[in-house]
């Protein structure tokens, strides 16, 4: 690949820098519960800040920066500041799933039960947006108050929970919802749940390799769903599925949901768009987000003068990646902007990842 625009590119792999950095921090923010104290924000308030400024006092305390860096003030002004907001419970306590599913209950190694946010405790609320420059923005929530939600838990991992978060991002594939629809996992069954309430969707097919969640979803959730006629759960890997029925193709629409995270998924999300480009994936922005942040990475390699050698082994899926954009990018000639743009295209990192 040769780069001739590298003062544009060396820009972009600066952001891309301080994208992973800040999902790092975010990371931390929402790993750790006890950062917040409602007492220590209700007496910033009081001194004249604003709940959000108080947040980022917090935030500057807990990342122990530098309150008079200028690049410390940026990160947190555009990356947390500008993306942070307070929920309104009721938005979320009147989605009719959460109105008509409140059970509990085990099955195998799961378990159906409450967790809860405490007040000022932070979370992604929504998948992220990415702008014009590449930079990546984080949808930051919290609540003022206490806030439980239903999640499906294996070993005190959370394997599936009813919060904003999944609320939020899975409207759009909700939204799309026609016909015969075809579901990728089942997990707690809300998008088939919401998915049975549309008119406009016939019948909702559901792939679900687990018979532990099978039975779960079978005893305990589905028995609350007011359209469960509408509903068909086939025991079966989704990729063999797929493989065995005609990619899928017969069906209306088709959604995937077989991750807990971006970075959890991102294999699978390329395995699965090779078989169906046309499979809706939840996440899908992030993880486009997560190919364009490798692709990026091979640009700074690129401008390091790293050649062939460095991209023929290949220790971890990221690895083999970028070992792929490689080589299908070694003859480019990146002269301008327009080129580098074009080439970190949604369509275009897709078409690299999965042709």
């Amino acid at each position: 690949m040769k780069i001739k625009c590298i003062d544009f590119v060396t820009s972009i792999v600066d952001i891309n820098n301080i994208n992973i950095n800040v999902a790092d921090m975010l990371w931390s923010a929402f790993s750790y519960v006890d950062i917040f104290s409602k007492d220590v924000i209700d007496n910033l308030v009081t001194e004249g800040k604003s709940e959000y400024e108080s947040i980022i006092e917090i935030l500057f305390d807990f990342y122990q920066l530098d309150r008079d860096n200028a690049d410390n003030i940026r990160i947190m002004n555009d990356y947390f500041l500008k993306n942070l907001k307070k929920l309104d419970p009721e938005e979320y306590l009147n989605n009719p799933y959460v109105k008509a599913i409140s059970s509990q209950g085990k099955k195998g190694p799961y378990v159906l039960k409450y967790l809860t946010y405490s007040p000022y405790q932070l979370f992604a609320y929504d998948d992220i947006k990415v702008d014009d420059k590449y930079q990546e923005h984080s949808a930051i929530g919290y609540f003022d108050t206490e806030f439980s939600y239903l999640a499906l838990v294996n070993n005190q991992n959370v394997w599936m929970s009813l919060n904003p978060n999944e609320i939020q991002t899975m409207k759009p594939y909700i939204e799309k919802g026609k016909g015969q629809v075809l579901v990728l996992g089942l997990g707690m069954g809300y998008v088939p749940f919401m998915l049975a309430l549309k008119k406009e969707v016939k019948s909702i097919t559901i792939i679900e390799k687990d018979p532990a969640i099978i039975a779960l979803f079978e005893e305990i959730i589905i028995p609350n769903f007011p359209n469960k006629e509408k509903i068909i759960v086939i025991k079966d890997d989704a990729l063999a599925f797929l493989r065995k029925n005609q990619k899928g193709e017969q069906y209306d629409y088709l959604f995937a949901d077989l991750w807990h995270n971006a970075d959890d998924g991102l294999e699978l999300f390329v395995a699965l768009k090779r078989i169906n480009r046309n499979i809706d994936c939840w996440l899908e922005t992030s993880l486009i987000a997560l190919l364009r942040r490798n692709m990026i990475t091979l640009l700074e390699e690129q401008l390091e003068g790293k050649d062939e050698s460095n991209y023929r082994y290949a220790k971890t899926y990221y690895d083999k990646l970028i070992n792929t954009f490689y080589q299908k990018t070694k003859n480019l000639v990146l002269a301008l902007p327009d080129d580098v743009d074009k080439l970190l295209d949604d369509d275009n990192l897709l078409k690299l990842a999965l042709d």
